[in-house]
């Protein structure tokens, strides 16, 4: 330790010695120092990189970390997923007094003064080992640089209203775009059965207490961020739609959506001139350029941002049939079964849908026409039942439910496999079910036990009544 190596006084100083740290692993980060540190310690690299690097010591100060410049510092960790890197958690801002937060205006807030400039440093987190764990980027967000803003503030303003109404009790981070309120401390209860980490709320004719908590930003935002920091193509919505207030958001999406409701994909291919190939991604282009993008290639900012995902459904005119359930990406059984529900990656998928209806009359272009879209997030008692079939796909993973066995049909195999996996007839929301490309895509899990890889799939039931 000794002085700063850095002027931190000066921002272009402080960015330039950050930007040293991109290949270096913690070893190394550690080479300088004979202080003796417990890698084992849970969120142990944020707190090296903070003090054997920048010289900043473990602190509350309610100031951004290089006080002199406004600057925030924040650590990330991102995780090596199937096919790409991608950011492991959520990013806490501050913690929350509710106490301060219902006497606090946005502009002069706790969490703006620690989110108006953030130094992010990207790490790949080596779970074998913590050491070898590798700095990849380092980015300087500043809010107000992109529309963003608008969403941020507007989830500050939302979480101190409920604390002002007195519903500091029932914060929770599904109800939050980008700035979540997010449980702060120890978590569990006490011996007596009541919840740990109660503090006093300011208005107390509901209830005298809630759950610590701290602002926090999704992980789908700095994911997000990531990915354009890697070349990722966005465009944003709120710019192409000239949003400026989030009540407007869904409505001005759908707006722009039902101006081409019972049009055909071809008639629409038409309109706005693009080439339209057979194929899943037929819908995803169209919904582009309905909401005014340049590029359909680009992906949506905002929809990244907010974890919100797009799913054409398709339906048989004649007699309103859903043609087939709604997929998700193919798992890694080996993985899944490791997963807690809080932090599974099935349950990022559902935090938000936009539901595209396409009737189809036919295979052709000029057979398929846009129906009413909406969007869904899961209702409190949904949430519960899809945990609860979650989990009980996960326990029959581990049981071995995944062995499978050939029994005859009339294929040109002239076998089907079978495995014991509950099927779509045995739930209410969920079910699990093959999803390869084909019967040589396979997957294994813990046991050894080789199936063609699976996913998870929303019910065509339950689809077809979100859609009536």
């Amino acid at each position: 330790m000794g002085e700063y190596l850095y002027d931190d006084s000066n921002e272009k100083s402080i960015v330039k010695y950050a930007n040293k740290l991109v290949g270096k692993t913690v070893s190394q980060i550690l080479e300088d120092t004979t202080k003796k540190v417990d890698i084992k310690n849970k969120g142990i690299i944020g707190t090296i990189i903070e003090e054997f690097y920048f010289n900043i010591m473990p602190n509350n100060s309610p100031l951004p970390d290089f006080e002199k410049v406004g600057i925030e510092l924040k650590i990330i960790p991102l995780i090596q997923q199937k096919r790409k890197i991608a950011v492991k958690e959520r990013t806490k801002v501050c913690s929350i007094n509710y106490e301060k937060l219902i006497n606090e205006e946005w502009q002069t807030s706790h969490a703006k003064t620690k989110l108006n400039k953030i130094l992010f440093i990207y790490y790949l987190y080596d779970k074998d080992n913590i050491e070898a764990s590798c700095v990849k980027k380092v980015n300087l967000w500043k809010l107000g640089e992109d529309k963003s803003k608008i969403i941020i503030e507007d989830d500050w303003l939302r979480a101190k209203q409920k604390v002002v109404d007195g519903y500091a009790h029932e914060l929770s981070e599904k109800e939050f775009k980008i700035l979540a309120t997010s449980r702060s401390g120890s978590g569990g209860k006490d011996k007596d059965g009541s919840l740990k980490d109660l503090v006093n709320q300011p208005n107390t004719f509901l209830e005298a207490k809630a759950l610590k908590r701290a602002f926090s930003l999704k992980q789908s935002f700095t994911n997000q961020m990531w990915d354009e920091l890697n070349r990722v193509k966005f465009e944003s919505l709120l710019e192409s739609l000239q949003i400026d207030n989030m009540n407007d958001f869904e409505n001005k999406i759908l707006s722009a959506l039902h101006k081409h409701k019972g049009k055909s994909i071809l008639e629409l291919s038409q309109i706005f001139d693009i080439k339209i190939a057979n194929g899943k991604n037929q819908v995803a282009t169209i919904l582009k350029k309905m909401i005014g993008f340049k590029n359909v290639s680009s992906k949506i900012k905002e929809f990244e941002q907010l974890g919100i995902l797009v799913k054409s459904v398709k339906l048989r005119r004649k007699d309103n049939v859903l043609l087939e359930a709604i997929s998700f990406p193919t798992m890694k059984l080996q993985e899944f079964v490791q997963e807690s529900w809080e932090e599974s990656i099935f349950k990022s998928y559902i935090t938000k849908i936009l539901f595209i209806p396409v009737y189809h009359d036919g295979t052709g272009l000029d057979e398929k026409y846009l129906a009413s879209a909406f969007f869904w997030t899961p209702s409190k008692e949904e949430e519960t039942q899809i945990h609860k079939e979650w989990q009980m796909y996960q326990n029959e993973v581990k049981s071995g439910a995944c062995k499978v066995k050939r029994v005859k049909n009339s294929s040109k195999k002239g076998y089907k496999e079978v495995s014991d996996l509950s099927k779509e007839s045995q739930t209410k929301i969920i079910h699990m079910r093959p999803h390869g490309k084909d019967s040589t895509d396979r997957d294994e899990d813990f046991l050894g036990n080789s199936i063609v890889k699976q996913c998870f799939w929303l019910n065509k039931n339950f689809v077809h009544k979100l859609i009536s």
